[in-house]
């Protein structure tokens, strides 16, 4: 390493002499902290950016640090498989999973809006199929007609639903997933068999014209798929940025005829493609104008 990187590095600048410290193993785990921390606010910023690609410079800039703290980060992820390495920079291996605190920070107007107008179709004495997921979590939130029975398999609807009096909860068996806290398997499937719903409200990560509904694992996938043929309607929930990738392997196929809820930002070319395939869709607008205000506020000192 250069005399120039150990001058600015933050990393390097923080360590202090063992005589001094008393207690490198502290300075250490601190260090190290800081750089996964960092190196999770990569893989964020490389998910916000259209090309899903940077430089080693433009990631420098941004958090402040030496291009040798950047090699190192970005040799760590690589070791991890969660990016790849570019001339000069780094993309992303594929589409990456956030968590779930992650996700629950991420088009909430939006979310808000389309859960509120998916729940608004649900009767009273229906029977409803709850796919897990954020979005859907806000269906839950919004569910308020009277005496209702909710089939789920999302660990954030059954606590949302837990307050709920005129609600009645199944929880779906299987495995749980602990970063989307979904639960899928055997054991789910098997329950739904005795199910005929009259919604199933179904989350996605991706939506696409040909495939259907994308999953990140082939039993999620496989648990869609039966949530959509054990339901009368079937209604998918899902933001924008849902509408517009095929950058998945497990796909779950729409039926027929099916309804898809989305705001009012999703692209016009493939909500056309998606209508043409026997999808209604049904179009929300966020309350972005109150959520863009909450920001300002908060970004305040």
């Amino acid at each position: 390493m250069s005399e120039e990187d150990q001058l600015v590095d933050p990393e390097i600048s923080e360590s202090v002499p063992a005589d001094e410290s008393g207690d490198d193993e502290l300075v250490a785990r601190r260090r190290d902290v800081k750089g996964a921390k960092r190196r999770e606010q990569i893989l964020q910023l490389l998910q916000t950016v259209e090309s899903s690609a940077l430089s080693v410079e433009e990631i420098a800039e941004r958090f402040g640090v030496s291009f040798a703290t950047v090699r190192r980060d970005l040799s760590r992820l690589h070791q991890d498989r969660r990016i790849t390495r570019t001339y000069g920079g780094v993309a992303l291996t594929g589409p990456a999973e956030l968590s779930i605190h992650q996700r629950h920070l991420e088009f909430t107007a939006e979310k808000d809006a389309i859960g509120r107008h998916a729940a608004d179709l649900v009767a009273d004495g229906a029977v409803v199929i709850l796919d897990a997921g954020t979005t859907t979590e806000f269906v839950a939130r919004h569910l308020d007609a009277d005496d209702i029975t909710v089939f789920t398999n999302g660990i954030g609807a059954v606590n949302v639903l837990l307050g709920k009096e005129n609600v009645s909860v199944v929880v779906l068996g299987g495995r749980l997933r602990s970063v989307n806290q979904t639960i899928s398997g055997p054991e789910a499937e098997h329950m739904l068999h005795s199910v005929v719903a009259d919604y199933a409200f179904i989350g996605a990560d991706a939506v696409h014209p040909q495939y259907g509904v994308a999953s990140r694992t082939l039993e999620q996938s496989r648990l869609k798929t039966l949530m959509m043929q054990r339901a009368r309607q079937i209604v998918v929930v899902a933001d924008r940025r849902k509408v517009s990738t095929d950058q998945f392997n497990y796909w779950s196929p729409t039926p027929p005829r099916w309804r898809l809820i989305t705001d009012d930002d999703a692209e016009t070319v493939a909500l056309d493609e998606l209508r043409n395939t026997g999808a209604q869709i049904d179009v929300v607008q966020p309350l972005r104008a109150l959520s863009e205000l909450t920001n300002v506020k908060g970004n305040q000192p």
